[in-house]
Parts: C-alpha cells; sequence; structure tokens
C-alpha cells in the first residue's frame, strides 16, 4: 500500500511554543487504516521521555531529541493500531473478566483498594471508566499479540553460542580473586589513617588490644570462624567472617595490599585504619582468568533467545506495515 510520510511539524510547534502563544489542543498526528491517532496521543506518550531529556539538554540540543522522542511515540502508537487491527481481524477475543481482574489489581495495588479513589483521579484526568478499560484491553490485547509469535520454538545452535562468546570474550574475563575472611573491631573515628602491625599498638586503646587478643588466638591455631563470630563487628560476623569471593576493585586500598598478599589459609598482620581494626584471611586464590564457555552457556543462550524473539517481532510488524494505509502527517 502507498505510504505517505512528512514531517510532525504542527506537534514540534506545540511543544516549543512559549506560554504565552495560543496552545494547539488537537489534530490528527497519522492514520492507520481507519484507525486516527492524535497529536495528544503522541504528546501524551512521549512526556516522560520528555521530561527526563529536559533535565539532561536544553536548547537546540534538546529540541533535536524531543523531535526523536515524538518519533518514537508515534511509531510506537501506529504499531499498536496495527497489532489491534491484526487481533481484529483475526476474530480473536478477551473475555471481559481478564480485564476485571487486571482493573482490580490497579486498584488495589495503586489506590489502597479504594474504588472512590480511584474514580476521583480519573475524573481528574479527564477520562471515564469505559476508556480506561479500554486502554488495558488494547494493553493485554498487544501483550498477548506480541507474546503469541515468540511462543514458537526459537532454538540456539551451539555453533551460534560459540561464535558470539569468542566475539565478546573481553565480558567474560575476570580479574585476581580471593575467597576472603574478616574480622572487624570498631573504634571511635580519628583523623588519621595509618596501617600497622601488632607491635604498634597503643597501650591505652582497649580495641587494639582486644584485636591483639584475637591476633594471638589465630597464631594459636584457634578457628578463624569462631573467632569472627564471637568478636567481629561486621555484618558478616555470622557467616564467620566470610566475604565471598572479591575481586581488588571490592576493597578499599588500606585493605587491598594486605589481602592480595595472602596465600590460601594465611591470616594478616592486624590493618589499622580511621575506623578500626581489621585481620584477614584468605581461604582460596583465583588468578585472572576468561570464564570458560560452559560457565557462561546458559547466559549466551538467553541472550541470543532474547535476540531472535525480538527480531521475529519486528519481521511481524514490518508484515503488518506492509500491508497497512499508514498516512503521517
Amino acid at each position: 500500500m502507498k505510504r505517505i510520510i512528512v514531517p510532525l511539524v504542527l506537534l514540534m510547534m506545540a511543544w516549543r511554543a512559549p506560554a504565552a502563544t495560543p496552545e494547539i489542543v488537537d489534530g490528527v498526528a497519522a492514520v492507520v487504516n481507519d484507525r486516527v491517532i492524535t497529536y495528544s496521543e503522541v504528546r501524551m506518550l512521549a512526556l516522560p521521555a520528555i521530561e527526563r531529556l529536559r533535565q539532561q539538554y536544553d536548547g537546540d540540543e534538546l529540541h533535536a531529541k524531543a523531535r526523536t522522542a515524538h518519533m518514537d511515540a508515534l511509531n510506537q502508537l501506529i504499531e499498536r493500531a496495527l497489532i489491534l487491527q491484526e487481533f481484529k481481524e483475526k476474530g480473536y477475543n478477551i473475555p471481559d473478566n481478564i480485564i476485571e481482574q487486571e482493573l482490580s489489581g490497579v486498584i488495589a495495588n495503586d489506590f489502597g483498594g479504594s474504588r472512590e479513589t480511584f474514580i476521583k483521579t480519573l475524573e481528574a484526568q479527564k477520562m471515564t471508566l469505559a476508556q480506561y478499560r479500554e486502554q488495558i484491553r488494547e494493553r493485554i490485547i498487544v501483550q498477548a499479540m506480541r507474546s503469541r509469535k515468540v511462543q514458537q520454538e526459537v532454538v540456539v545452535s551451539p555453533a551460534k553460542m560459540e561464535k558470539y562468546y569468542q566475539e565478546h570474550l573481553e565480558e567474560y574475563k575476570v580479574g585476581d580473586q580471593i575467597k576472603l575472611r574478616m574480622i572487624v573491631v570498631r573504634r571511635p573515628s580519628t583523623n588519621s589513617v595509618t596501617t600497622a602491625s601488632s607491635t604498634d599498638a597503643t597501650a591505652d586503646d582497649p580495641h587494639r588490644k582486644l584485636s591483639d587478643e584475637i591476633f594471638a588466638k589465630l597464631d594459636a591455631k584457634e578457628s578463624f570462624d569462631s573467632l569472627a563470630r564471637t568478636y567481629s563487628e561486621a555484618k558478616e560476623a555470622k557467616d564467620g567472617g566470610d566475604w565471598g569471593w572479591i575481586t581488588r576493585d571490592n576493597l578499599r586500598e588500606e585493605l587491598r595490599e594486605a589481602a592480595f598478599r595472602l596465600k590460601p589459609g594465611q591470616h594478616s598482620a592486624i590493618v589499622e585504619t580511621m575506623d578500626g581494626y581489621y585481620i584477614l584471611q584468605v581461604d582460596d586464590v583465583q588468578p585472572a582468568h576468561v570464564k570458560p564457555l560452559a560457565e557462561v552457556r546458559d547466559q549466551i543462550e538467553s541472550i541470543l533467545l532474547q535476540q531472535k524473539r525480538a527480531k521475529l517481532q519486528e519481521e511481524w510488524v514490518k508484515q503488518l506495515r506492509a500491508k497497512a494505509y499508514i498516512h503521517v502527517f
């Protein structure tokens, strides 16, 4: 079918107009077969994106990006109209009880179960309950029709997963990691940050004295897990001070050097910082490596399936466009 596309001049003029300029109340933005899409529908759909853009841009750059947002909104509305028409042509139906269930969910979740508050909100937006029900109906139809088009069995071959993996190796690189435990003894903050061994303790610091006692118990081969559960003031204490696998970027600078010098089974000297005393133990070490394909296969398959389903939907919408009459003003 013949398709005529011209710029949305009136729509953009309405958006750019200063407050003193008479507002363009409404008009026809596009016709999709027998469905009319109005400027107000486009403005309403584009509004959230426009508000975000206004926080980041101004002047001509804002205008250009706003124009793109309006065109994106218009295209979304055109696609919705095509899908709704396809639904009607196929003779499908949405039971009324499905719409009522969705409506009840909206009232329960967004209005605290108050139908009165919900109705007053609709009135403030100059919308009738029938119009809102129709919005729900159309949203359910579009979601159902899109889902139906990707329900067909989609398979990703091992060869395609291997190809994707090889092309994205950088994404699966992992730096040096250690399986770390920590015992933390808090103290009132000070203005200095230092790193010290247990021999540097001052005699009048009870927090340091406790740290020395813990350190001595560790040297006497007491369990790090048990001591962490008993003495550590960090939230990981209940897990024996276990922080799991940690990369260099996950640790603050004062602790990083001490931690990554340790070998499996070793604990550090006492590390003094502005907020307290730390004793670290490394349970295991994993050198920098690339995650094997077997480890990321499910993730890659999910990505490729999503891409294929998106492609199916795109091709379906193109087919709907090809057989429709679309006139954009």
